[in-house]
């Protein structure tokens, strides 16, 4: 009999998320990372990235949905997005939920993650085969250099902010994007969460600020497998506030058949606990 496999994620030196694996599917190292695909008991099959979860069967709808749908839905009247990361496809999926755009493309810069989330994870990464979607296989930094009113939306769906992915959370990425956008644009990032990483959300906000100056906020979403369960998104704007700028007659329209998110939720999520908007307060 195989002994019991289980897996933790540490949080903390003190404390972390286990759970059992029933199998190993896949692992697989790239330039840049190892990849592990696992079936789990609980959560359905689960993608680890360095050891860390990056999305799990049982709950990514929250967060694919929250970083691509809301920022769509408070633009007034987006044409074009671009989707920096998500190698595994989620925000690809539910971006293409919206067949009004004239323009989607996401550049993710390992292929290793693409390849393997479209063999053993389809339900995200069957997204990859859509030819509306413009798929770039290099760096998203260096893609947004030099370019200039380009995208509605800016959606950066990046790893945890450390080797690859550290970049995507300094000022002169920020800079770049804010360039990229047109007038009216929105980018939101994954900003990891207020309970165990407040230095590193904070320093997607502060650093988004360098650019977009007071029109920076984040809002939440919850997530169980996800450090805290409480996840949070940094979003910069250049024309209304986003939680304002819901476009309800468009929602409508559309009859999306979504999981998580609905016009209660955009307006909810930007409503933030106390201790995190001293978080906010202290550190801006």
């Amino acid at each position: 009999m195989n002994p019991e496999l289980w897996h933790t994620e540490k949080y903390t030196q003190n404390c972390g998320f286990t759970f059992k694996v029933k199998e190993v599917l896949h692992t697989e190292y790239s330039k840049l990372q190892r990849l592990d695909i696992l079936e789990t008991y609980d959560f359905g099959r689960v993608m680890l990235l360095d050891g860390l979860i990056m999305f799990t069967e049982r709950d990514e709808f929250v967060y694919h949905e929250m970083i691509t749908h809301l920022p769509l839905f408070a633009h007034s009247s987006p044409k074009s997005v671009l989707i920096i990361g998500g190698g595994d496809g989620g925000s690809a999926r539910e971006v293409l939920k919206h067949s009004y755009l004239e323009k989607i493309v996401q550049v993710e810069i390992d292929e290793v993650v693409v390849k393997n989330s479209k063999k053993y994870t389809p339900f995200v990464g069957s997204s990859f085969d859509d030819p509306r979607l413009n798929l770039i296989i290099g760096d998203g930094i260096e893609f947004v250099k030099n370019k200039e009113n380009e995208f509605d939306v800016v959606i950066i769906d990046s790893t945890d902010p450390f080797g690859p992915a550290e970049g995507l959370f300094n000022k002169e990425f920020y800079a770049n994007v804010y360039k990229i956008l047109k007038d009216d644009g929105i980018v939101v990032a994954q900003a990891e969460n207020a309970y165990y990483d407040p230095k590193w959300m904070m320093r997607s906000v502060n650093n988004m600020r360098k650019s977009f100056g007071k029109n920076v906020t984040i809002y939440q979403a919850a997530i169980p497998t996800y450090p805290s369960g409480m996840w949070a998104f940094s979003i910069g704007w250049k024309g209304k506030h986003p939680k304002e700028s819901f476009d309800q007659k468009r929602f409508e329209k559309m009859d999306l058949n979504l999981k998580y998110y609905n016009p209660e939720i955009h307006k909810a999520a930007f409503v933030l606990p106390n201790f995190v908007e001293e978080i906010l307060k202290q550190n801006s």
